[in-house]
């Protein structure tokens, strides 16, 4: 019976730290863990902040483009008309000439 008490005295402290050593342990990985956690809901907000900014720099350059579209059909029919024009101002030019 003193050799189990022995034992146990001898046993129950080295328990007791092993169990203290987990439990340090495990809040320190579990203090890892949430600043991981932390960090990565971090970096998931930037990437949607990001996200967004590229889905609007998208849309304007899509306006942009529509726009450059619509000033080339206008600047191609002033072209036109002004050709129409020139070729007129040369066949009354040359109809003038030639009385």
């Amino acid at each position: 019976m003193k050799s189990l008490t022995k034992l146990g005295a001898v046993i129950l402290p080295l328990v007791l730290l092993t169990a203290c050593a987990n439990t340090a342990e495990m809040d320190a990985l579990k203090a890892s863990v949430e600043a991981a956690q932390s960090t990565a809901d971090s970096a998931l907000s930037i990437a949607r902040t990001a996200q967004s900014t590229a889905d609007t720099a998208t849309r304007t350059a899509n306006d942009a483009e529509s726009a450059a579209r619509n000033a080339q059909d206008s600047a191609d029919a002033a072209q036109s008309s002004v050709d129409e024009c020139c070729a007129k101002i040369d066949r009354m030019f040359e109809k003038a000439m030639s009385k």
